[in-house]
């Protein structure tokens, strides 16, 4: 478990580094990426074709960078229509960087973490306005529901590692 507070894509593929000259290579059996919003701020510039290009050549470096484990990369949960954090990020960038991590589906295993998170909102009863705290950060409900997605997620990847392992 890497999860690092307020990183960003090249933070992630900066930790698989770390991993590999730790040493510590031969002790993972895969990888799961959960993507957040911190790469779509506004305060990054309106430019978002290049923002685009950009994420995608990062998120083409952390799979290279995985190698032969397999890696899981689940879409950005989108933020909610309202909240306090809301304007603080970019919809259409969102929207752009779930397009490319969906499109990378050959190379990785791409979990739709967005769709399934309002999925099992709805499934709880609950309104997707009630998984955010501040319309960007998942609450104490929402994390009811986005937690045994994640688990799913962990067990698509050690089936994955074990099938390349018996192969």
């Amino acid at each position: 478990m890497a999860a690092v507070g307020r990183s960003r894509i090249s933070d992630i593929l900066a930790i698989v580094g770390r991993i590999k000259s730790n040493g510590l290579w031969d002790r993972v059996g895969g990888f799961v990426v959960s993507v957040g919003i911190n790469d779509a701020e506004w305060r990054e510039g309106d430019d978002l074709q290049s923002r685009t290009i950009y994420f995608r050549s990062m998120l083409d470096a952390l799979i290279r960078a995985c190698l032969d484990r397999p890696v899981a990369i689940l879409t950005i949960t989108e933020p909610d229509k309202t909240g306090t954090q809301v304007d603080r990020f970019s919809r259409d960038l969102i929207e752009r960087q779930n397009a490319e991590i969906r499109a990378v589906g050959q190379r990785a295993i791409v979990f739709d973490m967005d769709a399934k998170f309002r999925a099992s909102m709805a499934e709880a009863g609950l309104p997707v306005s009630a998984g955010f705290s501040d319309g960007v950060h998942i609450s104490d409900s929402g994390y009811r529901c986005w937690r045994p997605l994640l688990v799913e997620c962990i067990h698509a990847v050690r089936a994955k590692s074990r099938q390349t392992a018996d192969a």
